[in-house]
């Protein structure tokens, strides 16, 4: 992490410092006549010493691309999630994407997650929280088919058959 840092030190610090500099001299020097990038102007100005630490911090990411892509789809389906009918819907539709969610985190083959999870689940007596501690996507009880997965799916066949036929 101390290599991290000084490097962002030696290579990133000058940038963000001439970035800083141009933000200060356009607000102060220029007449701004889009208020768009005036307000984003002001917010950076406003936001260096967060949108900075990462110089100081090389645990720090460079950027929230991951945090991104694990939010994008919910700001994709929030529309969809509107035509619930019911709020136990909604709730269903919910509790169902962070499943799905979180079995990508995991590095799960969703497809044969989600079968695994309707073949064998109705097979269980009880349902309480420690039979269900062994279907969640970080459960180490999984069968070794499911984990691991590296991104390309099998073309789905039902009772042998490619589906799209």
């Amino acid at each position: 992490m101390e290599e991290k840092q000084k490097k962002r030190q030696e290579l990133s610090k000058p940038i963000i410092e001439e970035f800083f500099e141009w933000v200060n001299t356009t607000l102060t020097e220029k007449i701004i006549v889009n208020n768009k990038l005036k307000k984003a102007l002001v917010y950076a100005q406003n936001q260096k010493k967060e949108l900075s630490e990462f110089l100081n911090d090389g645990r720090i990411p460079l950027s929230n691309n991951i945090a991104e892509r694990a939010i994008r789809p919910f700001a994709i389906h929030r529309k969809n999630w509107l035509f619930a009918d019911t709020q136990e819907g909604a709730k269903a539709n919910a509790t169902f994407y962070s499943l799905i969610e979180s079995a990508k985190i995991n590095n799960l083959n969703i497809y044969k997650y989600m079968y695994y999870l309707l073949e064998n689940l109705p097979q269980e007596e009880f349902l309480n929280e420690n039979t269900l501690k062994k279907y969640l996507p970080w459960s180490k009880e999984l069968p070794e088919d499911i984990k691991n997965y590296n991104g390309e799916y099998e073309e789905l066949k039902i009772d042998g058959q490619p589906s799209h036929n």
